[in-house]
């Protein structure tokens, strides 16, 4: 009787364990793969007064598409008269499009480009209620290419996906997949290797050991938000990439390590570029050193696009 009841015993206190670690695997995919329930507004800095009067005179167009699941997803357009050239700026995670590119918009539209922002899924007016993390993007990304050819009369076209953060990992994706001949370049700002490899970096940055809470969250990740974490990855599809990329970080990233941006450099099977840039945090790069960055983009480009 005794040993039967040191089985049953053990069998429950399994159990009880299982369970618990089950829980807190879907308490962190809620917390962390959700749309976020306050969304920021405005900028994340500040903008000259000119170009904020340049902003406000320019005349976006609501363009919007249906994901391969069924979600209604949105974005603004900026045409440029009689250009055929198109840069698709990707945000990052819980922000949306005009919040972190509004500083690019003018730099695009004076080289010439015709400019979409769209929302990713999960944010800002696009539906959703699970985040992507680049994997469901890449997806929606493909979308709006098509969307924008459709637009542009199926003519020639030279497109560049140019993603911050969780963006740039977004754009990294995309580029391991069949794409248009008319994808001429890729820009990828502080993008993360993958999704599962943030998640772990983030919790040992917060002094939380991942083994309590990531190999559950991933194990329930597939079922609950339609993918797994470690398929998630930047650095597996850059590694069939045709597409000339330029690879943009801060040496002080503390969010996505800087040593994330060199294993994607090295592992990236295309033309390639990479820029370090000094004292610049996560999704600094642009804001610490303007003139060199936008240098850099413009110099990469002129490579690629026709």
């Amino acid at each position: 009787m005794k040993k039967k009841n040191v089985v049953i015993g053990t069998i429950g206190a399994v159990a009880a364990a299982s369970a618990t670690y089950l829980a807190a695997g879907r308490i962190a995919i809620e917390k962390v793969c959700t749309r976020c329930k306050k969304e920021k507004v405005g900028l994340k800095h500040p903008i000259s007064e000119d170009d904020k009067q340049w902003l406000d005179h320019q005349t976006f167009i609501d363009m919007e598409i249906t994901s391969y699941d069924g979600l209604k997803l949105e974005g603004q357009f900026l045409p440029y008269p009689d250009s055929n050239k198109l840069v698709i700026c990707v945000h990052g995670f819980h922000s949306y499009h005009y919040r972190e590119f509004a500083y690019y918009i003018r730099f695009y539209h004076e080289l010439g480009y015709n400019i979409l922002l769209p929302d990713n899924r999960a944010h800002g007016q696009s539906e959703g209620h699970y985040i992507g993390f680049g994997w469901l993007d890449r997806l929606d990304i493909l979308e709006w290419i098509k969307k924008m050819e459709e637009y542009f009369h199926n003519e020639p076209m030279s497109i560049v996906l140019h993603g911050i953060s969780m963006g740039g990992a977004t754009v990294l994706m995309v580029s391991g997949e069949e794409l248009s001949d008319n994808v001429k370049a890729i820009v990828a700002d502080c993008s993360y290797t993958s999704a599962y490899d943030e998640f772990k970096y983030y919790l040992k940055n917060k002094g939380c050991p991942p083994f309590l809470l990531l190999p559950s969250a991933t194990l329930l990740s597939k079922k609950t938000v339609g993918y797994n974490f470690k398929q998630a990855s930047a650095i597996n599809q850059v590694k069939k990439s045709k597409t000339p990329t330029l690879f943009i970080h801060g040496n002080q990233d503390h969010f996505v390590p800087t040593y994330m941006a060199l294993e994607l450099y090295n592992a990236c099977q295309a033309e390639k570029k990479l820029l370090i840039v000094n004292d610049a945090a996560h999704g600094e790069s642009y804001h610490k050193e303007k003139k060199l960055v936008q240098s850099n983009i413009t110099h990469f480009l002129e490579k690629y696009v026709d």
